[in-house]
């Protein structure tokens, strides 16, 4: 199977400066890896960059077989710590606060033909089948406060989040869009975020943050569904390279257009297989 990689990311309408950050690459297999700085937090988007280049230096890690779904979940948190650690000595030594790491992370890797995605924090996954059909699955967190990796630094942190997202057995949302409506699903907290895809029944598998269901009509106030946002920004025109930034930018100046704008920052990572 051919693979065609690649990722962008664009500032928020309301923001000063873009607090999410993406890279991707070959090796040692096709990957994509975005991070979501917190924008009541100081100097995220250095925290976003060091958490994504940290989980790079940890892809082959994350890629090790497990033999069943526990050993999956149980490397999931177990990578997640180390990650997050190595970041924040790395902060401390830049002179900041491990605070700047209050960061979502989606880690997303092809091998063979699946596509395999961790996600730490809040993000959404869009995905176009092979009969053109479109779904958008949504992580989202109660009290819109995503579960940070940070909080694992710091037992009093981790304890004030507990109590602020109210029950932690049902804080965790996971939202399923598609042509055949919504569904949901509640799950703790911490339950860990996983899914995997095959490229031969959806040939286009797509990582974003948030940012993708953040537009927002000036004139009426509505935010745009996520449905029609993900089919828009998955009608490629080509598959040439840079082509999720050509898209990208058009489909946000077509929205301007009409007086839509994302007021979060948007990143997108697309892996889109073919024969």
């Amino acid at each position: 199977m051919t693979i065609i990689l690649d990722s962008h990311y664009t500032i928020g309408r309301l923001h000063l400066s873009c607090q999410d950050y993406v890279c991707q690459g070959w090796e040692p297999f096709p990957y994509v890896i975005l991070a979501d700085g917190c924008s009541s937090a100081p100097d995220s988007d250095l925290g976003a960059r060091l958490l994504v280049l940290n989980a790079r230096r940890l892809l082959s890690w994350f890629a090790l077989p497990a033999v069943d779904e526990a050993e999956r979940t149980a490397r999931h948190w177990r990578l997640g710590r180390r990650l997050v650690r190595r970041a924040a000595r790395q902060a401390r030594e830049l002179g900041v606060s491990v605070d700047v790491l209050d960061a979502t992370l989606l880690v997303a890797w092809c091998e063979g033909s699946t596509v395999y995605i961790h996600c730490y924090g809040d993000g959404c996954i869009a995905v176009r089948r092979a009969d053109g059909e479109t779904a958008v699955i949504q992580i989202e967190y109660a009290e819109n406060a995503p579960y940070y990796l940070s909080y694992l630094l710091d037992r009093d942190r981790h304890a004030l989040y507990q109590e602020a997202i109210g029950d932690p057995a049902i804080a965790q949302t996971i939202r399923y869009s598609s042509k055949a409506g919504v569904s949901t699903r509640l799950e703790p907290f911490n339950s860990p975020t996983l899914f995997n895809f095959n490229l031969m029944t959806s040939p286009t598998v797509t990582v974003a943050t948030d940012g993708l269901h953040s537009l927002v009509s000036t004139e009426t106030g509505n935010r745009l569904n996520v449905l029609s946002v993900a089919q828009a920004m998955l009608d490629f025109d080509d598959l040439e390279p840079g082509f999720i930034k050509r898209q990208l930018r058009q489909v946000l100046a077509d929205y301007g257009q009409q007086r839509v704008f994302n007021l979060d920052d948007l990143s997108l990572g697309v892996f889109v297989g073919g024969n």
